[in-house]
C-alpha cells in the first residue's frame, strides 16, 4: 500500500521537473490578414497617385488605339504598294503596245503616201488617155433630153436638120453619149461622139463655127 502512493507522487514530481526544463517559446506577433493589407495601401494610396495611374492607363488605351491603327495603314500602304506595281506594269505594257502602233503607223503611212503616188500617176495616165480617145470628138450642146433616147440618131437628125449636112444617117458615128447624167432643173448636157469618116467630121466642125458667128 506505502509504495503503491508513493508512485503518483514521484510521476507529478517528474512531470514538473521536466515543464521546468523545456525552454519556454516566444511569443509571435499576429500576421494581418490580407484584407487588413489591402485596406491599409488603399489608405496609403494619395489622390495623385491615383489620377497619375489613370492618365497613364489612359494614354496606354491611346497607345493601344495607335497602334491598331498604324497596323491598318500599314496594311494599307502594302495594297497601295501592290496596286502601283500592277499599274506600273501595265503603263509599261501600254508603252510597248504604243511603241508598235507608232511603227505601224509609220509603216502605214509610207504605204499611204505610195499608193497616193501610184494613184496620182493613173489618173494623169486616164487623163491622158482619154484625151487622146476624144481628140477626134465633136461635142453637140443644148439638145433637148429625152428620158429613153437614140444618141447616135438625135445627132445624126440634128446634123441634117440644123447644120444642113446631107445624109447625116450615111455617116457612121462609132460613139455617141451624154456627157453627163440628166440633172433635174438644168440645162440640157452636152452630146459627146466620134465621126469616123475625117472629110465630115470636118464639114461639121465647119459648119458648127459658122452657127457659132451667127
Amino acid at each position: 500500500m506505502g509504495s503503491r502512493q508513493q508512485a503518483p507522487k514521484r510521476g507529478a514530481q517528474n512531470l514538473n521537473n521536466l515543464l521546468s526544463n523545456t525552454p519556454s517559446k516566444s511569443v509571435r506577433p499576429k500576421i494581418p490578414k490580407p484584407n487588413q493589407n489591402k485596406e491599409g495601401m488603399k489608405e496609403e494610396i494619395s489622390p495623385d497617385v491615383s489620377s497619375m495611374f489613370e492618365t497613364i492607363m489612359s494614354k496606354l488605351g491611346k497607345l493601344d488605339i495607335i497602334d491598331s491603327r498604324m497596323q491598318f495603314v500599314e496594311h494599307e500602304l502594302t495594297e497601295m504598294k501592290k496596286s502601283l506595281k500592277f499599274v506600273h506594269a501595265e503603263v509599261e505594257d501600254l508603252k510597248k503596245d504604243n511603241e508598235k502602233l507608232k511603227k505601224t503607223d509609220v509603216e502605214t503611212q509610207k504605204r499611204l503616201q505610195s499608193l497616193e503616188e501610184q494613184n496620182t500617176i493613173l489618173n494623169n495616165r486616164v487623163i491622158d488617155l482619154q484625151a487622146r480617145s476624144m481628140c477626134d470628138n465633136l461635142v453637140f450642146y443644148n439638145i433637148e433630153e429625152n428620158e429613153e433616147e437614140n444618141t447616135t440618131e438625135i445627132l445624126q437628125s440634128f446634123l441634117e436638120s440644123c447644120l444642113g449636112i446631107e445624109n447625116a444617117k450615111s455617116i457612121k458615128i462609132d460613139r455617141s453619149h451624154r456627157m453627163e447624167r440628166k440633172r433635174r432643173g438644168t440645162n440640157p448636157q452636152a452630146y459627146s461622139c466620134q465621126i469616123q469618116l475625117f472629110p465630115r467630121q470636118r464639114a461639121c466642125i465647119v459648119q458648127c463655127k459658122e452657127i457659132e458667128r451667127h
